[in-house]
């Protein structure tokens, strides 16, 4: 497996000061991975488009940028929706959004 794309592994750190207006801080890793476009379908029937992005190692992220990602403004960024750990390796699945067929 190819690791030949740039990818921003963002995390959040939360707010442990009693300002409630502070929001906690944000960091953002560049690591290489494999990013794949596809389909998902679940056991309903309902099928998602949806980018997986691979990672070597076990990693954590809140979200994930890509080429688009501006570090000084946070825009880009995807948020993750599932997270699959294997041997060496962590999946992030993005949705980018749900395929609907027109029935006639």
């Amino acid at each position: 497996m190819r690791y030949d794309q740039t990818v921003y592994l963002i995390t959040e750190t939360a707010n442990d000061g009693d300002d409630l207006n502070f929001e906690g801080t944000t960091t953002a890793k560049k690591v290489k991975a494999n990013v794949k476009r596809t389909n998902l379908t679940l056991g309903n029937g309902e099928m998602y488009d949806a980018t997986i992005v691979r990672v070597f190692g076990e990693c954590e992220a809140d979200e994930i940028g890509f080429a688009d990602y501006d570090q000084n403004s946070g825009r880009g960024a995807r948020k993750i929706q599932k997270v699959g750990r294997h041997f060496n390796r962590t999946d992030f699945y993005i949705v980018n959004s749900e395929v609907i067929f027109n029935a006639k």
